[in-house]
Parts: C-alpha cells; structure tokens; sequence
C-alpha cells in the first residue's frame, strides 16, 4: 500500500511479533524453535548461545547478513541442515497471524481513515517472507522495520523516523502498541501514545475513543 501524506490523520503503529504474528499452534503457546530438536536436530539452546547470542545484535540493524551466518553456524549446529531449510522452517512455524487483530487494523482505517504501519525489529529475509508471502504488505500503509534503520526498537530516533514516514506532524497522533514494556517506554519518550499490549479487547477500548 502507498502510505498516507496527510499530516492531521491519526496513525495506528502495531509491533508485529507478539501482536499481530505469533509461533504456530502446535507449539501450545511456545516459540518456534520448540520442536527444532526433533524436527531439525538442532539443539535450541546450542542455537541461542551460538547464533542468536552472538550475531543477532548485528543481523537485527542490519550489519551482518543472516544467510551468510547462518553458512558459517549450522554446520557447527547440524551439517545436515542447508541454510534454505532452516530458514523455511522457522519462517514457516513462526508466522501466525492473528486474525482477529488483522481485522481490528482494517476498521480502524475504515472508521478513522486513518493510517496504519508495522513497526517491527526484523532483518531483510524474515520482513520479506512477512510482507510477501505473510500478507503484512497488503494490511499496513507501510513498515518500519530494524534492518532498513539500521537501529532497533530500544532507540528513540527509530520512533522519529517512522513517524517521518507516515507525513505527520503530532506524535500524539501515533496510537502505538507493542508487547514489550521497554518499547512501549521509548515511545512514549517520542511523544507517541504509546500502549503496552495485553490483548485485543484492551486495544479497542483505547482505539474505540479515536476518531479522524
């Protein structure tokens, strides 16, 4: 979608992970990598202290390439494991959308006229798969996403920047909700009416007072 230029419409700011996507069900509430012992052979924890711990700081801003680690990591992790393989499962189990929320978004821009963007911390391959193949591209004005700012979430020039992109002057005209209280903290440090997101139902009650 091409994202909105008027500077006096409210603008509807979501996270993605823990908000509107979510792990698969069979994992009953836990991440994606739940089962990758058995499904992949590859020890969550063993990824976490030797992928995620080490390199993911710099994949998250953009720094590091995450194919190119990942040719460098997995075959310490299980050489059987291609990068193309490890990257479709976790892609695949860790992309529920939450559909009930899909259709929150889509009102508030029917009822306000409003706009709305992702803010997320993603790298390039995970927000394409988001965008393209998830539908993320079709539900939001626009996504602000970690890997093209070159910061995440916990910076308050990230909340600046995506407030550029939307063309409006007011932060107090960014609805924002996210599930981590540290971000929620830094937004509102932007000025952004910022909400730590506990669920749907709370989230319209705070939107059900907005109007265009």
């Amino acid at each position: 979608m091409s994202i909105g230029t008027d500077r006096n419409l409210n603008i509807l700011a979501l996270d993605v992970d823990g908000v509107l996507v979510h792990p698969n069900d069979r994992f009953d509430g836990g991440p994606w990598d739940t089962h990758i012992q058995h499904d992949l052979g590859i020890d969550p924890r063993a990824l976490g202290q030797r992928f995620f711990k080490v390199y993911w700081p710099e994949i998250i801003v953009g720094k590091r390439d995450l194919r190119e680690t990942l040719e460098t990591v997995l075959p310490e992790l299980n050489p059987a494991v291609t990068v193309d393989s490890f990257l479709n499962y976790w892609f695949v189990n860790d992309a529920r959308v939450d559909e009930d929320v899909a259709a929150e978004v889509r009102m508030w821009r029917e009822r306000t006229g409003g706009t709305a963007i992702a803010v997320t911390n993603q790298e390039k391959y995970r927000i394409a798969y988001l965008t393209d193949q998830v539908g993320l591209g079709d539900l939001f004005d626009h996504i602000v996403w970690s890997g093209e700012l070159g910061m995440t979430k916990s910076n308050i020039d990230f909340y600046l920047a995506a407030q550029a992109r939307t063309g409006c002057d007011d932060p107090q005209r960014m609805w924002f909700f996210d599930d981590d209280q540290a971000n929620v903290s830094v937004a509102t440090e932007a000025g952004w009416r910022a909400h730590f997101y506990t669920s749907l139902d709370e989230m319209r009650r705070v939107l059900s007072s907005v109007r265009s």
